[in-house]
């Protein structure tokens, strides 16, 4: 009795869960029988899209600045990202140094 009562109320909140998200799906989309319908579309998208072009239009300026490094300037970058890898290399052994013994005492 009471497994039959449980499945009829998954289904009633199944069928207005669905409800609501057909409600949701018809005021989100225009009636596109209506030509003004068919301008607060093209504003909606003209809006998302805005964002987009002036993202584009920057990369394209920043990749034309852009220069190739020469060989002092690829050092220079190589060396300082080798010295950070080192960095933290070390940092992370000696976490992990000091880690053993403390859970050795904790658990043991």
């Amino acid at each position: 009795m009471e497994q039959n009562l449980a499945a009829r109320r998954r289904r009633q909140r199944n069928r207005k869960q669905k409800n609501i998200d057909e409600n949701v799906l018809n005021t989100l989309m225009p009636d596109l029988s209506n030509p003004v319908s068919y301008l607060y579309l093209a504003a909606a998208l003209f809006k998302a899209l805005l964002p987009t072009g002036a993202f584009v239009k920057n990369s394209i300026r920043l990749v034309k600045r852009c220069t190739k490094p020469n060989r002092q300037e690829f050092r220079q970058a190589a060396l300082a990202t080798a010295v950070g890898f080192l960095i933290m290399g070390f940092i992370g052994f000696f976490v992990k140094l000091l880690h053993i013994p403390v859970t050795n005492i904790i658990i043991g």
